[in-house]
């Protein structure tokens, strides 16, 4: 069974769970971000991954080549929903590690603003 199948499963049962993937990016989010990942990853197992054909909720997700802050952190592979590869947590389209999309949940201190 695949590890969001697993996770479904889980959320399916009413559990509350908290989002482990990295460990090291999961340790740096705040409580509330904390809780925003788990209630992405219960509305995705409830209602199905977030897509872009104009049904359900609209992620906004931008591949690599539209992605105009990827340079600062702002990126899939920055983000504690991204599963690797091609794949998202909440997502249903294929990802790009350097995409991104409106939902990204981003430790503190990972995306560089300008000076």
């Amino acid at each position: 069974m695949h590890e969001v199948d697993k996770l479904i499963s889980i959320l399916a049962g009413g559990a509350r769970i908290i989002v482990d993937k990295p460990v090291d990016k999961i340790s740096q989010l705040v409580e509330e971000e904390r809780d925003l990942a788990n209630a992405l990853i219960k509305i995705a197992a409830k209602y199905g991954k977030f897509n872009e054909d104009g049904t359900g909720i609209w992620a906004g997700y931008d591949k690599a080549s539209m992605n105009e802050v990827k340079d600062i952190g702002v990126k899939c592979s920055n983000c504690v929903l991204y599963q690797g590869g091609a794949s998202c947590a909440i997502i249903a389209s294929a990802v790009e590690p350097d995409g991104k999309c409106r939902f990204a949940i981003i430790p503190d201190g990972v995306v560089k603003m300008g000076k």
